[in-house]
């Protein structure tokens, strides 16, 4: 690939927070972008604001839709350097006072989680076509301890801790480098309701990015760093802390 050759990046969930931080800053740097959503508004806004991003309106929990959207990519993509998985949801379920009948308790684990294998696979003949390519799994601080209020939100992310790990040495020998992104609570619209203090979105896509285009294992920003040492120095105070955010 040619110093002067464009990279080539997907993103998934690319219309808002941590995703739309990303694509913004991956589009200024000059890559060509690609990016899926659900809201076909948000993409054509996003699309009238930065013209030369690609959007794909996509559920990753729809295995099917997913690979329409890669086969569209690979089409148009001789390779793909980076693979972003972002998209995600949480709900705060309440498992003592809600008529659990009624409720979907899969979705969680349909969006964050199956929705980032769906994208890997899809998106797997397209990586191993570069000399060198990456994938970034967002996963979430309640990946290394649960939230009282997110028991669903925390196990889906749990999972993708695992997948990162999996992958990782899976992929090592085909060039393709798993990097993880643990954010802790992030300046978002899915969390405006909530109190405390917030990461900037910009600064969270940076530090993944840069992690993940030097191939770094993982990269814990703000309090989730400090939580991993507390993981391992007082765990119970750790989770009890954690528990209650």
């Amino acid at each position: 690939m040619s110093l002067s050759t464009p990279r080539i990046a997907v993103i998934s969930g690319g219309s808002s927070g941590i995703g739309l931080a990303m694509v913004e800053r991956l589009a200024g740097d000059g890559w060509i972008v690609h990016t899926c959503g659900r809201d076909a508004l948000k993409l054509e806004r996003l699309r009238a604001r930065l013209p030369a991003v690609q959007t794909t309106v996509c559920d990753v929990a729809d295995r099917a839709a997913v690979q329409a959207f890669a086969d569209h990519v690979l089409s148009r993509a001789p390779r793909v350097d980076l693979l972003v998985s972002n998209a995600g949801g949480l709900r705060e379920v309440d498992f003592t006072g809600a008529d659990l009948r009624s409720l979907d308790l899969g979705g969680e684990l349909r969006t964050n989680t199956e929705g980032a294998l769906n994208l890997i696979a899809a998106f797997m003949p397209g990586l191993r076509s570069a000399s060198r390519s990456a994938i970034l799994i967002v996963s979430s601080g309640y990946a290394l301890a649960p939230a009282t209020r997110a028991p669903l939100y925390s196990a889906s992310k749990a999972a993708l801790h695992s997948l990162a790990g999996s992958l990782r040495r899976q992929l090592a020998p085909l060039a393709i480098t798993v990097t993880e992104l643990l954010p802790p609570l992030v300046d978002t619209p899915a969390v405006a309701h909530r109190p405390g203090r917030k990461m900037p979105a910009a600064t969270i896509a940076r530090l993944g990015l840069e992690a993940a285009l030097r191939g770094r294992k993982a990269v814990h920003p703000g309090p989730v760093g400090l939580l991993r040492w507390l993981l391992r120095l007082m765990p119970s105070v750790a989770e009890a802390f954690v528990a209650r955010t």
